[in-house]
């Protein structure tokens, strides 16, 4: 039998381990009981030729698909998209615009499968005028590249480009970034599952260095 790793990616574990969980009692349902993967993708962890990566992140896709082409990878919200038992909850038409993630450039079939999950749910959405394959990034990108005081400008340069406050994200640091730019960010997960999206560590310096504290534990396990 092939080999199944669910990897939330290290983000979404930072941000709400219990939302990653929950997301895995989804894969579970469907899957089975699957290994659980916390090694950040970029740390390149030891997986057997043959296993089937499942991952909610655009990131991971891409990393996993670059990385390791002896094994498959999912992007499990595509699947969930297909679902007739998962409850989408019902929103009412309220208007919502987007950041796409810088991973998802290069994947229409992500950006659309995200749009579709947010139509699943009835939410209208109103698209920034840089969107899809013409997203900018939300700044994150430029931490330790930049001062601090640069990127900070760069989120909230790309903040104000939003056409509405309610700003859909589908990665956990642009939660970061969107909260510095002063919108309401809205992480998918949290709308899938019901949850606000509210970020205790919602600063650069904060949110950064979690995810790199988050990082050297697991490889040090």
């Amino acid at each position: 039998m092939k080999k199944m790793v669910y990897a939330p990616g290290c983000a979404l574990l930072c941000y709400k381990p219990h939302l990653a969980e929950k997301l895995g009692k989804v894969i579970a349902e469907l899957y089975g009981d699957v290994d659980l993967q916390q090694i950040c993708c970029f740390d390149r962890p030891a997986l057997d030729e043959g296993t089937h990566i499942i991952t909610p992140c655009s990131t991971c896709v891409r990393q996993y698909e670059q990385n390791y082409p002896q094994c498959t990878t999912e992007f499990f919200l595509k699947t969930l998209l297909q679902s007739e038992s998962f409850p989408f909850p019902d929103y009412g038409g309220i208007r919502m615009t987007i950041q796409d993630t810088c991973a998802a450039r290069t994947q229409p079939e992500h950006q659309e499968t995200v749009r579709r999950l947010l139509e699943r749910m009835n939410i209208e959405l109103l698209e920034p005028e840089k969107t899809g394959a013409r997203a900018k990034c939300c700044g994150q990108v430029f931490y330790g590249k930049l001062p601090n005081e640069k990127v900070a400008a760069l989120m909230r340069s790309r903040a104000d480009e939003m056409p509405v406050e309610d700003v859909v994200v589908y990665c956990a640091s642009c939660i970061m970034s969107m909260t510095v730019g002063g919108k309401k960010p809205r992480y998918l997960l949290d709308l899938l599952f019901g949850e606000p999206t509210k970020m205790a560590d919602a600063g650069i310096e904060p949110w950064n260095g979690k995810l790199l504290a988050f990082r050297r534990m697991q490889k040090t396990e």
